[in-house]
């Protein structure tokens, strides 16, 4: 059997001959990671009969677009004895195995506890917190019958906080390679994607270009995923209250949020949609239909001041509230929940995941917001413009509401809202 594998950097080859048993491979978007990873995962998964390998990222669907699909580009057809696309699961000649894995598939998850791997390849492990590193990852890549383990995990750079800088290269603790962008002569990745890297500016120009761990100034809200994105839980309909807020978009996202306001003030987004390049009308039918989903016979949606998609929305049958857009004294009452520890986000609240702004590095949902959004001076006169749909739509729910409960909110001392 041929394996037609060619290294193109001495970075890919260096990840070849590398046999540490912890290695984070990171730099810019498209240096060629999925590549050299996929194609070590199968040299070990050949060289070791009975080997099992795991292919893992925090989002299944995810993996499955990405990861899981390079792998099977790259591994040879004849190798195959046996695969289940749906389990992803793949079972080549000498008895090793491929596993796809997401850590929000309680099944997945379960997997990874009961069953020793020899090989680890994780995608986009900024996503991935310490914890679950170390207590479902690490803890499995122990197979005994094969002389070789190795976790390869991979990433752009995030956060300069974030545990995968700091224990990896800050601190050295753990080996790793830092992979700048392949050449354009090697014609692998077409001049689109040069035009885009060569486009970005501020923090993603700095991530993904320049390969840095760098954290936005002046952040505006202190949001941290493990404290505030949390298990879903069932939404009773006989009491609490349901708030839908949307800000408009088509290049730019369209974004919907369903709140749960409970009965102790604590608020829940457990819906969302976050979509480019879609007619509103097109969204309308959407929503209606989760409202129906949630007993919600007369919806109505708190929305950006649009005269003529407001009017959309109305012809469908979704009844509109113009926002309360007023812009300090709305974060004012977001910051307020965060800090009295009142406002939380379900996990996998997203509708559909719009794959070209993933491609692209982009936002994909409200909570990639975060990080990004903030203060535009350090007066803190107001927040930049930019990455804010979703936190723009969150801002509308929360305050119009504030507004029409006739909650006071204080901003420099002033009463901003009043009835």
């Amino acid at each position: 059997m041929q394996l037609n594998y060619s290294v193109i950097t001495e970075e890919q080859e260096a990840v070849l001959q590398n046999p540490s048993h912890e290695l984070l491979l990171w730099g810019p978007g498209g240096s060629g990671k999925t590549h050299i990873s996929t194609v070590k995962a199968i040299i070990y998964g050949l060289m070791y009969p009975k080997n099992v390998v795991f292919l893992i990222r925090r989002k299944k669907v995810d993996l499955r677009a990405t990861l899981w699909r390079k792998f099977l580009q790259l591994l040879p057809r004849e190798a195959i004895i046996k695969k289940d696309d749906n389990q992803m699961i793949c079972t080549i000649m000498n008895g090793t195995e491929f596993w796809g894995l997401g850590l929000d598939s309680i099944e997945d998850v379960n997997k990874l506890a009961s069953t020793e791997s020899g090989f680890i390849v994780v995608e986009e492990a900024t996503e991935i917190d310490q914890r679950h590193y170390d207590e479902k990852v690490q803890r499995s890549n122990r197979l005994p019958s094969v002389p070789f383990h190795q976790i390869l995990l991979l990433c752009n750079p995030a956060q300069s906080s974030h545990w995968i800088n700091q224990s990896f290269i800050q601190q050295k603790k753990k080996d790793n390679i830092y992979m700048p962008t392949l050449p354009k002569s090697c014609g692998i990745l077409p001049l689109q994607w040069y035009e885009y890297l060569n486009n970005l500016t501020g923090l993603f120009a700095q991530r993904y270009r320049e390969g840095k761990w760098v954290s936005a100034e002046n952040i505006v809200y202190p949001f941290d995923p493990q404290q505030h994105i949390i298990k879903p839980f069932p939404l009773p309909r006989e009491s609490g209250e349901r708030i839908i807020a949307i800000d408009f978009g088509f290049s730019h996202p369209f974004v919907c949020q369903w709140w749960y306001i409970s009965s102790d003030e604590k608020w829940y987004l457990y819906r969302q949609i976050y979509i480019t390049g879609r007619r509103v009308e097109e969204n309308a039918k959407d929503i209606l239909a989760f409202c129906e989903e949630d007993g919600i016979i007369e919806p109505e949606a708190i929305c950006d001041h649009d005269a003529e998609n407001m009017a959309d929305l109305r012809h469908i049958g979704i009844n509109t509230i113009r926002a309360n857009k007023a812009r300090l004294a709305g974060q004012q009452e977001v910051y307020k929940l965060f800090e009295q520890n009142r406002i939380f986000f379900f996990e996998n609240n997203l509708v559909e995941l719009d794959v070209k702004r993933q491609m692209l590095k982009l936002p994909t949902k409200t909570e990639d917001e975060f990080p990004l959004y903030s203060w535009a001076t350090k007066g803190k006169e107001d927040m930049i413009k930019e990455f804010d749909d979703g936190m723009d739509a969150m801002r509308y729910a929360i305050y119009t509401h504030a507004s029409r409960q006739g909650v006071i909110t204080y901003f420099g001392g002033l009463a901003a809202a009043f009835r």
